[in-house]
């Protein structure tokens, strides 16, 4: 938010002279604004009316309740259109969600009957500010517009009631004579309400609406008015602007006056340049030398082979060494490793041989059933090549022998190597509705053909036909002799064999010395975890206020400082709300890279945080708004070419390090493995507030500023390839860097950067916020945004749990032989009867039911015909003739709705005679 860039008059204003200016700004653009009320609030309406049809008086009432939602988008779109930036559509629904979550409770709760709602919307929803800063602040604003806030509201109570009072005696002038309310009767006896119709409450309803729509953005204006009023006068906004026109005109001549007095101040501070950085400097060795700032090491003995040349192949050098060699402890690790295996499996298989037989419990897996449906399915009573065994019975004329061989020796392969669960008194009808849960389509494919051919062979008397026969021989689908427990090639054979194919590799790699290297760890705890931890103790023996924070949440007070990363994706509306603040007089100092806790002793961590982090293609707001572009230095295949050199370096042959070591290092000291360089860096000299700074940053990237520089602006390096840059921006400003090294716990005593630090920041005492990343977890956010879902349905879980899962006992194992019930057999048998097409055995065995039933009731019946059985069945039941007629047929095969409408009407009878 700049004050240059409001399109309204800065000048202080009557109280309703404020609200005109506001209701001003909502007739600008009413349009927009009834097009964003259609939007988002017309839905949430209809969704009420849909739950609370039956209910138009608590409709009504809730509608009420929730106008202090409504209100937001509305404030959203004045608040950027008075500064010359109305926000588009798509804009304004994407803030649509965080605006009506935001103080949600309270604005419904504890604040929903505030006389002043209008004027304080804006401090609860654009200053930022939570907990008792809204208050403190909204106090200090109702001094001077509270109480015009308060009689806003009640005009515009008496407003709203009017127009709605006013449209309804319009529609009732040009409405119908009947249907509509009377209005007369209902103000010469209000009691009268409460004996309308539901519709005529409805059609009150609907008015009211029409009254919100109209009067509420009017509302919502008027207090805007009111709240850009007070800041006028209590904050000084005209004088202020004032001030900023006059500094912009008088900017050449104090240019002039400030470069003669920089000359007249530089003889005098030299002498005293010495003695601020001794002073830094001390203070930060004092900070570095505490506990958590230790540098770790380890010391370790490692295998270092020297180079040996293969013949005429390559050679290996120690870097290969160093693989081989890990690769050779490795393979010896697996062989251990398998020989410890075998040797624990032969125990427990043998333990009978120690006398433990006694004492361990196994227990066997239950065994398939041997016999299903009066045939033997075991694997010994079959032989091992089924389809061949079938093909000669089949050629001797056996044909029900071969389709027997078939079914029997897919039943027992099914059980055998998927185990499938069949009892042995389950029916054809049971087996192919068990391989069908298998889930194997092929399978149950072929089984499903075979049992339609074996049940009309065996049932139906109908043998298979040649083709038939032969198909189900070339798809049979199982494998010959395959069982369950087949053995699968052994991994001490395989292991044994690469082992002997790398003996002449591991051999070559086997000439070297063991020798003690001490290597870098760097630091542990919290200073290895926050980079900047010795920048903010720094800050804070200078009197500043630091605060470390994982996410971007709450903004200092004007004129405070943020340093804040752009490594993980700075939202827009962050960012739209980062450079407000800055244009209050706040101060940002923005990082490309470099704010992630990676150590900074290890080169492989580190290296992913050099660049843009994966920024490059994806739009950075806040360099977008101030006019950067990022541009990187070196390509990534570059890159990555420069780290390999740097292990290669790292891993040199050993002849050549030991005469190294010896010329650098005293006789009997610990040899200590210096770590490379991260990256490539330069030095950049940083002018600010008169004074040069040296400052080393990673060569990686630069950034690249659109226009010239503004007075009072600085970077280093150029325009077009700058690792620093410190712009104005409103009253405040924002400093670029390209990486946040310098300020880094390693690196921060380095060269001029702590006390480029307390440059940046200030001699002025103000709060100081580290902000290492954007974005909270995916699991934090789940359980901010998302918490009440998933508490119930955390506990849905448990009650499902509770009452589906066994609570007592061990898991029971499926028994594959039990008997079933009879009346599955029963169940099973109708099935099988209607799938042969000969559902006339059920329907007269049913029919016959009846008929024994009734002659037991009235013996002469027997001498009588259907007709006559007919005739006392409708008399004593009082089921329409033609229905009992039909269920005692028993001809033809009925569609299957029509014979179970039979079968239960033969029931419904048998029941109606007793």
């Amino acid at each position: 938010m700049r004050l240059e860039d409001l399109t309204v008059a800065l000048r202080p204003r009557q109280p309703w002279e404020a609200v005109d200016l506001g209701c001003t700004l909502v007739r600008r653009d009413y349009g927009r604004i009834l097009l964003l009320w259609m939007i988002t609030v017309v839905p949430v309406w209809a969704v009420l009316a849909v739950l609370l049809w039956e209910h138009p008086l608590w409709f009504g009432s809730i509608v009420w309740w929730l106008k202090p939602l409504y209100d937001r988008l509305p404030l959203y779109h004045l608040s950027r259109a008075a500064f010359g930036a109305r926000p588009t559509l798509k804009e304004t629904l994407r803030a649509w969600p965080g605006l009506w979550s935001r103080f949600l409770l309270s604005a419904l709760i504890f604040r929903r009957l505030s006389f002043i709602r209008s004027f304080a919307l804006p401090v609860w929803m654009l200053e930022g500010q939570r907990g008792k800063a809204v208050g403190k602040r909204l106090t200090a604003l109702a001094t001077d517009g509270g109480s015009s806030g308060a009689m806003l509201t009640w005009v515009f109570v008496k407003l709203e009631i009017a127009v709605w009072l006013g449209l309804g005696v319009l529609v009732s002038t040009f409405g119908p004579a009947s249907g509509l309310p009377e209005w007369n009767e209902f103000f010469l006896n209000p009691e009268a309400m409460m004996e309308t119709s539901k519709s005529q409450f409805w059609f009150s309803n609907l008015l009211y609406l029409g009254a919100v729509t109209m009067m509420e953005p009017f509302y919502v204006g008027g207090g805007f008015g009111l709240y850009l009023n007070s800041r006028i006068k209590i904050e000084g906004w005209d004088i202020e602007l004032t001030f900023r026109r006059l500094a912009a005109r008088l900017r050449p001549v104090m240019t002039a006056v400030i470069l003669a007095c920089g000359l007249l101040g530089a003889l005098v501070g030299n002498a005293q340049e010495g003695e601020p950085k001794e002073e830094v400097k001390t203070a930060l060795e004092e900070i570095l030398a505490k506990p958590e700032f230790k540098e770790h090491t380890r010391t370790q003995r490692v295998w270092v082979p020297e180079e040996v040349d293969l013949g005429d192949g390559p050679t290996i050098g120690a870097g290969a060494g160093y693989v081989l060699g890990y690769l050779f402890y490795g393979v010896v690790i697996l062989v251990v490793a398998v020989l410890l295996f075998l040797a624990v499996r032969w125990l427990v298989l043998n333990q009978h041989l120690f006398g433990f037989a006694r004492r361990v419990k196994r227990v066997a897996e239950p065994a398939g059933p041997r016999v299903v449906m009066g045939m033997d399915i075991a694997s010994e009573s079959l032989p091992d090549d089924i389809t061949a065994a079938a093909r000669a019975a089949w050629a001797a004329g056996r044909l029900r022998e071969a389709l027997s061989l078939l079914y029997r020796g897919a039943l027992s392969r099914l059980v055998e190597q998927q185990r499938l669960p069949i009892r042995d008194s389950d029916t054809e009808d049971d087996c192919l509705m068990k391989v069908a849960d298998l889930g194997d389509a092929p399978v149950t494919e072929f089984f499903r053909a075979l049992t339609m051919i074996w049940v009309r062979a065996a049932y139906a008397g109908e043998e298979a036909r040649e083709g038939e026969f032969e198909n189900l021989c070339r798809t049979w689908p199982f494998l010959a002799g395959a069982t369950r427990g087949a053995k699968r090639p052994g991994l001490f054979p395989s292991t044994a064999l690469l082992f002997i194919l790398l003996l002449p590799w591991l051999g070559a790699c086997s000439k070297g010395e063991w020798e003690d290297v001490t290597l870098d760890l760097g630091y542990k705890g919290k200073a290895r975890t926050d980079p900047f931890l010795a920048a903010q103790q720094l800050l804070e023996e200078y009197g500043h206020e630091t605060e470390r924070k994982p996410s971007f949440k709450e903004l200092p007070e004007a004129e405070g400082v943020v340093f804040v990363s752009g490594e993980s994706g700075m939202p827009e509306a962050r960012a739209t709300q980062l450079l407000d603040w800055v244009a209050d007089g706040g101060h940002a100092v923005y990082f490309l890279a470099g704010c992630a806790p990676y150590n900074d002793w290890s080169y492989f961590d580190g290296m992913s945080t050099f660049g843009y982090a994966g920024n490059e293609d994806r739009a950075d707001p806040m360099l977008e708004k101030l006019g950067i572009e990022v541009k990187a230095e070196m390509e990534e295949e570059d890159l990555k070419e420069m780290f390999k050199n740097k292990l290669l370096e790292e891993t040199r042959p050993k002849k050549k390090k030991k005469e190294e070591a010896k010329e650098a290092a005293p006789e009997g000291e610990k040899k200590k493995i210096e770590q490379p360089e991260e990256v490539p860096t330069t030095n950049s000299m940083i002018q600010l507030d008169g004074e040069s700074y040296e400052v080393e940053f990673p060569s990686l990237h630069t950034m690249a500023l659109s226009r010239e520089l503004e007075y009072g602006e600085s970077l280093s390096g150029s325009l077009k390839q700058a690792t620093m840059l410190d712009l104005n921006y409103g009253i405040g400003r924002v400093t670029v860097i390209s990486h946040a090294r310098p300020f880094r716990n390693r690196y921060v005593d380095e060269n001029d950067h702590a006390r480029w630090l307390l440059a940046l920041v200030g001699e002025r005492a103000q709060e100081v916020h580290f902000i290492t990343t954007l974005q909270s977890s995916f699991w934090n956010l789940l359980w901010n945004r998302a918490w009440m879902p998933l508490v119930g349905l955390a506990l849905v879980t448990v009650v499902w749990l509770w009452l589906n899962m066994p609570r007592f006992g061990p898991l029971r194992q499926v028994q594959l032989h039990d008997t079933k019930h009879f009346a599955e057999h029963i169940g099973a048998l109708g099935q099988f009867f209607y799938r042969l097409k000969r559902p006339d055995v059920l329907l007269s065995a049913a029919a016959d039911a009846v008929r024994v039933k009734a002659a037991r009731r009235h013996p002469y019946l027997l001498q009588q015909d259907d007709e006559a059985m007919i005739q006392f069945l409708v008399e004593a039941t009082e089921m329409p003739v033609e229905r009992i007629r039909s269920a005692f047929m028993s001809g033809g095969k009925p569609a299957a709705h029509e014979m179970v409408r039979r079968l239960q009407d033969l029931q419904s009878l048998k029941t109606a005679l007793g």
